[in-house]
């Protein structure tokens, strides 16, 4: 009854579409299933989304009725029909971006109520800038939407490099929704290379059957249509189903679309059984996250710091055991009882220098300033292997002792000695001036009108405590390498993993190993720095890991990390 109320209404709204030869129905369907529907993320589980109407940034400048999620559901037919021209554009280092796909009658029920509001102008300048709104009800916004039938869909291409990486919207001349001529697929408004980007789009999705409508270079609709007599108003939702993949869809739903995103690996018996990005790794240019985007590690970075220790260890070029003033004897004399060992494990008593800075801070402290900080501080917060303190400044001073062992910088070091070796190539300990970060993602935080880019801070170009980028597919190779010898031996596996100094004791037992928080059968570790939030979590004895890398301020993502290795535990389906 509300369907067919809401489309009356619109009918009497508007006038009819003159290509309309019957008056379409609405379906009695009340689910995706009954309407024959399918989430293209079930064909295509990567496919970059920006689902405009579930949220504010669209013409109407508010959520849409009917949109319940951002996602993209289809007729079947149309969905394979898509999956086929995406498959076929990656072939080219391309993909498709979707922007809207089936529409429930009730969202255009909404359209033409704004569009019969003359006094809602707030989206003006940016969708219809040259128009008068009374004119969007000939021709932009009709009263019945093929889109409603779901075998139409607004889309755009985005261009990937040689490593289909670094993934970019192609510019088409126009924002999506945008009314006016300069839309117009085959307007002499825009340059000769956008039109040729329309023009790929429209080849690539001519060869699977759909045809665009001209006055939008974005919208699509497959022919012959598989209901073209029937409407439907389900409401736009997120799967219901059980099985896994479902699962994840709805754990990573937040990151998905034009928000800061995140970059999700689960290894299992050593190969990667998932393996994708969701959101932006720059909203400015539109950059999608993906396997390869380069995030700053933060203190997910010790684990490397630790294992450059170590592998000096191994290497006979110091000892864990060493007076840490042998390496930095500028340290002052309270410093005599601490051991690279209470370094590691946060059992040092060394002062915080993110306390001692001044404020504000000129420029950026590095590694060396940690240092020169606390050569002024006669001081400790407790004798050093008393207790555990968790210290960022231990982990600097390491990323220095380190230099002083190997004769090299400490970039230099933990490229040489663990990334190079393991294929690590697009890993690195950033310095500024230095090499750059390949695919970077940009740090954001959250604000009052959206999200702000928050890169960088004082604290930022300290190397030792999380001055490390790297992607998944990095980690994954990382992974590997903590199961044998072929960069840490037994031995210093054993310090790594080990029960160094216990952290708490509730709610469950949990200690600090080298570089590695240790609970139960898991080992992890969490990073946070402005603009980034990530996770890596560790099974051994189920042989999982699983990874998750985001640039934004918040949430950190450990519960998301472990909720999503639980769906992969022995056991479960």
């Amino acid at each position: 009854m509300r369907s067919a109320l809401l489309l009356a209404l619109c009918l009497a709204s508007a006038p009819a579409p003159a290509q309309a030869d019957t008056a379409p129905h609405v379906s009695a369907a009340a689910t995706m299933e009954q309407a024959g529907m399918v989430d293209i993320r079930s064909l295509v589980p990567d496919i970059s989304q920006s689902i405009a109407y579930a949220g504010s940034d669209n013409f109407v400048g508010a959520p849409v009725n009917g949109y319940q999620a951002p996602r993209c559901w289809l007729k079947r037919e149309a969905a394979e029909a898509l999956a086929r021209v995406d498959a076929a554009l990656r072939e080219r280092h391309m993909r498709l971006r979707v922007f809207d796909c089936y529409r429930p009658a009730r969202a255009v029920a909404h359209f033409v109520r704004w569009a019969n509001d003359p006094a809602d102008q707030r989206t003006k300048p940016a969708h219809y800038p040259d128009l008068d709104k009374s004119k969007l009800l000939d021709g932009y916004i009709a009263p019945v939407s093929g889109h409603s039938r779901g075998a139409t869909i607004d889309l755009t291409v985005l261009r990937c490099d040689a490593d289909n990486a670094g993934c970019e919207p192609l510019d088409m001349g126009t924002a999506f929704d945008f009314f006016g001529t300069r839309a117009h697929t085959d307007t002499s408004e825009v340059d000769a290379a956008q039109r040729a980007n329309r023009h790929l789009l429209r080849d690539a999705m001519e060869a699977q059957g759909f045809r665009n409508y001209a006055m939008e270079w974005w919208h699509y609709t497959l022919h012959p249509e598989p209901t073209p007599d029937t409407l439907y108003d389900v409401p736009v939702t997120a799967p219901d189903g059980t099985d896994r993949e479902s699962e994840i869809q709805r754990l990573v739903q937040p990151y998905d679309g034009d928000v800061p995103g995140v970059s999700l690996l689960v290894l299992k018996d050593g190969k990667a059984v998932l393996s994708r990005g969701y959101g932006r790794s720059d909203l400015t240019r539109g950059t999608e996250a993906g396997p390869a985007t380069d995030y700053r590690l933060a203190s997910v970075t010790k684990q490397f710091t630790a294992a450059a220790i170590l592998l000096l260890a191994q290497d006979g070029k110091l000892s864990i055991d060493d007076p840490v003033r042998r390496w930095l004897p500028s340290l002052p004399q309270v410093a005599d009882g601490i051991t690279l060992h209470n370094l590691l494990d946060h059992t040092s008593g060394v002062l915080n220098y993110e306390d001692l800075m001044p404020e504000p801070y000129a420029g950026q402290i590095s590694d060396a300033g940690v240092l020169a900080l606390l050569e002024k501080e006669n001081r400790l917060y407790f004798p050093p292997g008393s207790k555990y303190r968790y210290s960022n400044s231990g982990y600097a001073l390491l990323a220095l002792v380190a230099e002083r062992a190997s004769g090299m910088s400490f970039a230099d070091y933990v490229r040489t000695r663990i990334f190079q070796p393991l294929g690590m190539r697009n890993t690195l300990a950033y310095v500024a001036g230095g090499p750059q970060v390949p695919h970077r993602a940009w740090g954001y935080s959250k604000s009052c009108d959206g999200w702000t880019r928050t890169d960088q801070n004082a604290y930022s170009a300290v190397l030792g405590d999380g001055g490390i980028y790297s992607n998944i597919a990095d980690m994954a190779r990382w992974d590997a390498a903590l199961y044998d010898d072929r960069l840490l031996g037994d031995a210093s596996r054993a310090l790594a993993f080990g029960h160094q100094a216990q952290v708490s004791d509730t709610p469950e037992a949990t200690y600090y190993g080298f570089g590695w928080r240790v609970a139960g059968d898991r080992l992890w570790h969490s990073g946070e720095s402005i603009g980034f939030r990530n996770t890596i979590v560790r099974w051994p004895k189920q042989h999982l890991t699983v990874v998750v890398l985001s640039n934004r301020n918040d949430p950190t993502p450990y519960d998301l990390a472990v909720s999503i290795g639980r769906l992969f535990m022995e056991g479960t389906q």
